[in-house]
Order: structure tokens, then sequence, then C-alpha cells
């Protein structure tokens, strides 16, 4: 009897552990949200995701040995879909009293800086109220646009929405807008690669800091992709990466990457 119970606790073990494999293998993948038209930091090339927030979660997972797939498009989707559908997290989100009412954050990995950019040629646009009543294409959710907002000033100007970063730049470029608002290492290499002419006309956001946003409620998830991201800043994989992306624009991982002026990480 005794030799009947041990075989048969012995082949459920075998059975366990021959099974684990096909378990890992089917274990879903996550799918992680990134935009489209965001260089340098999430876009597409080649018909391949890249950009810095791209390699930042590519280096996660790899850490944490989980399966995972991009999921890209506009970013209004993306913002959707985490709300909304069926992803589990987005790729660098930035950080605001808004969108932690939506979802929770890790720890920030790096700060965004928005500007207002003009034509470099343009002589009339020399201080912000000459934008008074000019056509803008905005930067939704944005320091600068919630900046004016509590200000009362928003409708000063005419903002307009665009579907991507680089149309924006295209219209700037074709003067059917007089300014576009977008992170300033997004207008830089934008204006780059399309070779315009550009200026800074105003450069009033203190920092946005920047994390990997999952939807309300999966602690799980929270706290494996930020354990998995404190031991990547703390080793300098995140600032060679970043230096990697921006050489010219070098950013200090340090202590002011924990403080994010009172906005709450998690709910």
């Amino acid at each position: 009897m005794h030799y009947f119970a041990y075989k048969t606790q012995l082949l459920a073990a075998l059975l366990l552990f021959l099974s684990l494999p096909a378990l890992a293998q089917h274990t879903p993948a996550a799918r992680c949200g990134v935009a489209t038209g965001f260089p340098p930091y999430q876009f597409s090339a080649g018909g391949e995701t890249t950009g810095f927030d791209a390699d930042v979660a590519r280096l996660i997972f790899k850490r944490l040995g989980m399966p995972f797939q991009f999921r890209q498009q506009a970013w209004d989707l993306v913002f959707n879909e985490l709300r909304f559908g069926d992803i589990e997290l987005i790729a660098g989100m930035e950080i605001n009293a808004l969108r932690t009412k939506f979802f929770d954050f890790t720890r920030p990995y790096y700060y965004r800086y928005d500007v207002i950019f003009i034509l470099e040629d343009n002589q009339q646009i020399t201080k912000l109220e000459d934008l008074h009543n000019q056509f803008v294409s905005g930067d939704r959710h944005s320091y600068i646009e919630t900046h004016w907002k509590e200000l009362g000033t928003l409708y000063d100007f005419r903002i307009i929405a665009t579907p991507s970063k680089e149309r924006s730049m295209q219209l700037l470029k074709e003067g059917k807008i007089q300014a576009a608002i977008m992170p300033k290492a997004v207008g830089l290499y934008l204006a780059q690669q399309m070779g315009i002419e550009v200026k800074i006309l105003d450069n009033p956001d203190p920092g946005s800091p920047v994390a990997f946003a999952v939807k309300r409620g999966n602690h799980q998830l929270l706290v494996q992709i930020d354990e998995a991201l404190e031991a990547l800043i703390s080793e300098g994989e995140i600032q060679r990466l970043y230096e990697k992306w921006f050489p010219e624009h070098p950013q200090r991982h340090d202590e002011k990457a924990d403080e994010v002026q009172g906005v709450p990480l998690t709910s």
C-alpha cells in the first residue's frame, strides 16, 4: 500500500515537472502600448518599434524573463486601450494629476520638457503674447496646456490637434500654424530629420516625470516593473541607454527621479 502511494506521488511529481516548460510557453505575453510618431522616444522605423522608451521596455522584460509584445498606434488610441481596452501597460507616459486618476505608475526614469517651437526666421513673434489668436498645435495633457488652463489663458490661443508630432512640425514648416507645442527632444529630432530651422519661443516646463503606467489595481505587474526599473537605474543601464539616444542632452538619474512634485504614483 505504501509502495503504491509512493509510486503515485512520484508519478504526479514527474508529470508536474514535465508540464512546467509547457506552462511557461503558454504564459500570455504582456501587451505594452507605445505611440507612433513620437521620436526619439517612441516611433516605428522599417516596420520595427524603436526609440528610448521602447528600448527601456525591452530591458525590463528581459530582466523579468517575461514574454511581451508591443501594441503601437496613435497616442490617443494607446491611452484609451490601457484605460478601457486590453493592454496591460504603457511605456513612457508623463505623470500628472489627471492621469493618476486612471492609472498606477512606476517610479519615473527620466524627465521630459515641453517647449513652444516657432520657425527660426519668424520675426513677427518674439514673445508669448504674439501668439494670441494664432494657430498653435497643441500637446494635450502637457505641462504647457495645463499651465495655460490654470492661468485662464488657454483660449487666448487657437489650439489645434494633430495626429502626430511629425504632422505638427510639417504644418509649422508650411506656415499653416505659427507654433507647435511638443517635448524639446521630439521637436529638435523632427526638425533635423525634416530639414526645418526652428527656435524655442518659450520654455516654462520645469520637467514632467516619465514612467510606466499600468491599469489601476494591477499591483502585481506594477511591483514587477518597478523593481526591475529600480535595479536597472541603480546599475546604470537606464543612464547608458539614455546617453545612447540623447548624446547631446545628458540627464542624470539621481534622487530627483523619485520626486514627483506632490503627484502620487499609485492610488
